[in-house]
């Protein structure tokens, strides 16, 4: 199923997969034979690339185009990943079936023994033993003693101030972000990406301002201001980079499926789903030996690491990360949906929790970078029930993430 540009599309080529508008309006159903007259919509619509029938990309379809010592060793790997979720849901087997397929992705039946091996897991941990530091971990004072030892870019604080003056112009808050060379080069690549799909370049910010709308970009650039702060951290349980990524498709999936159900503020969506684990690196800098701790037993045992922070800290990463987002001062949505991403019908925007608790899951579950947990956390049925999205449209909400992921990581990250 190889993934044209616009520009490669021709009259007579069949879609791999329905074809949508950015913003999640159906143009073309799976198997539709391309004409001009739809090429010439795609432009008008700003669609970038579409899903074609024809030659093999390497990325398996169904099982039986894999190797049956590859499935076997891929089928036990989603054994072991998914093993906190129930198998009997529609979305829980959906979601571990496209990891089988994903994982089996130029594997010989070598390299899977290797990648079985090097995953061994051990039930026998006593997760609940008690810690070394029986103190439970107070979320405000590691929110104050993180303020204490980092601070955010000044350009954070001019930025953060335009989005609250209703009066700031497209022309000011580009003036405001040009200030930091790096945050406007990346903010642009990331306009001109697939993430939004614009036919024509943008190349200044006034412009992408004006088209991708002044608060949603000034939302992308406070939450690529806060990446800046986490540079240094210690990087035992997982690299930085691995971290990111699996920030970088949690926003993405958020995106897609806040769209996809209708909800307003997609930009919002991603840059709560971009600083969901904001807690476990404020954690890690402030206590890493504590942090440490619970990533080791979640490493090692059969249980969440959600759950083990409860039980060894008395909070959780995410109960971290909403306090941290509060206390730099960034919008009250963030905030609110980062706290309440593992429990949203706790949270006071449910729905919107929600959302990034099944982004969450479908990101671990596909195994999309790395930020601590081994086990892909337990899908929330009540957050999944909320949204009603049909199962059979998981398929390509992940494949335009996937696709998506790489490219805004390389914006992001563009020495990575």
């Amino acid at each position: 199923m190889p993934i044209l540009t616009l520009d490669s599309l021709e009259p007579g080529m069949v879609l791999a997969e329905d074809l949508t508008t950015p913003d999640g309006r159906m143009l073309l159903p799976k198997g539709a034979v391309l004409t001009e007259s739809h090429l010439r919509t795609c432009r008008v619509w700003g669609i970038p690339e579409a899903a074609i029938q024809g030659e093999d990309d390497g990325y398996p379809t169904s099982f039986d185009q894999i190797d049956p010592e590859v499935l076997d060793v891929c089928k036990l790997l989603a054994a072991r990943r998914f093993v906190l979720n129930p198998t009997t849901h529609p979305a829980v087997r959906e979601i571990a079936r496209l990891f089988v397929l994903r994982q089996a992705r130029g594997l010989n039946p070598e390299k899977a023994q290797w990648m079985l091996s090097a995953s061994p897991h051990d039930d026998d941990v006593d997760l609940f033993a008690p810690s070394a530091e029986a103190e439970p971990v107070d979320p405000e004072k590691v929110v104050d003693r993180e303020m204490e030892l980092a601070s955010l870019p000044d350009i954070y604080f001019q930025i953060s101030e335009s989005l609250r003056n209703p009066r700031s112009s497209a022309a000011y808050v580009a003036e405001v972000i040009s200030k930091d060379v790096a945050l406007a080069a990346k903010l642009l690549r990331m306009v001109n990406s697939p993430f939004y799909g614009f036919t024509q370049k943008i190349d200044t910010l006034s412009r992408a301002v004006t088209i991708v709308g002044t608060a949603q970009l000034t939302n992308l650039a406070l939450g690529l201001s806060v990446i800046s702060v986490f540079e240094g951290i210690p990087e035992k349980a997982f690299t930085l980079k691995e971290f990111w990524f699996h920030s970088v498709a949690c926003g993405i999936l958020s995106r897609l499926l806040a769209v996809r159900i209708g909800l307003d503020g997609d930009e919002k969506f991603f840059v709560a789903g971009l600083l969901h684990d904001i807690g476990r690196l404020v954690m890690l800098r402030n206590h890493p030996r504590r942090a440490g701790e619970v990533l080791n037993l979640a490493a090692s045992g059969r249980k969440s690491l959600v759950d083990v922070e409860r039980s060894v800290w008395g909070c959780t990463h995410a109960d971290i990360g909403g306090r941290m987002l509060r206390k730099w001062g960034l919008p009250d949505f963030l905030a609110e949906v980062v706290a309440g991403h593992h429990q949203p019908k706790r949270s006071a925007m449910p729905r919107e929790a929600a959302v990034v608790n099944v982004a969450d899951f479908m990101a671990h579950g596909l195994d999309m970078g790395e930020s601590g947990p081994t086990l892909v956390p337990e899908l929330n049925p009540s957050a999944w029930d909320a949204l009603g999205i049909p199962v059979a449209e998981l398929a390509e909400l992940t494949h335009k993430a996937e696709r998506q992921a790489d490219t805004i990581m390389a914006a992001f990250f563009p020495r990575g």
